[in-house]
Formats: C-alpha cells, sequence, structure tokens
C-alpha cells in the first residue's frame, strides 16, 4: 500500500516543521500537530484500508521522530507501566500518534510541565492526567 499523492505530499511538507506532538482521529481519518504556532490538520485519504493506511502513516512518523520505521516498541509498553522508560528522547514519542507512546511520556519521574501539557493534547486521559499530577513539577505547574 502507498500514500495517496496528495497525502504524501502533505505529510512531507508537515514534517519540514518543528513538531511537539502528533495524534491521529482514526475515525475521521485526520492526523492533527501541534507547533509552535499552533494546531496543524491534514486530512487523510486512505487508498485501502483504513487501519493499514493509518499503520503506514504511524511508520512514516517514527522513521521521521525515531529513525525507526517499526513504530512504538511493543515491549516498551511493559517498561513504560513499570516506570521505567526514563530515557533522555521521551518527547520524541508524542510524535508517533500512538496511544501507548503518550502512555510512556506520562509516567517517567523526569516529565516536565512542558511534556505534560503535550501529552495531555495528545490524549486526554484520566489515567495519564493522575500519573502526571503525581509529578511536583506538573502539579506546582501551568498544568496542575
Amino acid at each position: 500500500m502507498e500514500f495517496s499523492s496528495e497525502d504524501a505530499l502533505r505529510l512531507n511538507v508537515l514534517l519540514t516543521h518543528e513538531l511537539q506532538a502528533v495524534r491521529i482521529d482514526e475515525n475521521t481519518s485526520t492526523l492533527y500537530a501541534l507547533t509552535e504556532k499552533g494546531e496543524a490538520r491534514v486530512a487523510l485519504h486512505p487508498t485501502g484500508r483504513k487501519e493499514q493506511y493509518l499503520r503506514l502513516v504511524r511508520e512514516m512518523l517514527s522513521g521521521h521522530a525515531l529513525g525507526s520505521p517499526g513504530g512504538y516498541p511493543l515491549f516498551i509498553q511493559r517498561w513504560t507501566r513499570m516506570g521505567q522508560n526514563s530515557g533522555d528522547n521521551i518527547d520524541k514519542l508524542l510524535l508517533l500518534g500512538d496511544e501507548e507512546a503518550v502512555v510512556s511520556v506520562a509516567y517517567p519521574p523526569r516529565l516536565s510541565d512542558e511534556l505534560a501539557r503535550r501529552a495531555c493534547w495528545c490524549s486526554k486521559s484520566a489515567d495519564n492526567a493522575r500519573r502526571m499530577l503525581v509529578r511536583a513539577v506538573v502539579s506546582r505547574g501551568s498544568m496542575g
């Protein structure tokens, strides 16, 4: 499966900007990106099954953000839930358009108020919010 020519162009143009976070609305096939200038929106036009097309979009995002087209590694999900994902580049996980990647940003002990804001923009999950509010920097910051 390949991108539609319109989607390929729009996604490549979007990736030239400094992205802060990405979320994908699977129901409407729309990609939203948070930038310094605000929110950008790209309507996707699947050329085949929607699930496969969205996986292709996530692979492109992963290749750009992490240098790996495989997406969010499944084995890291367990580490995330146990609070063991404390890498220096957790902000890159918010560029994948993946719910589980957003969870991994909410759990590390070195979470900043800015990362909490971006994670909240990606996923308005009550579980993530409670987990982030445990961190003093978040509860005392603008997100708290």
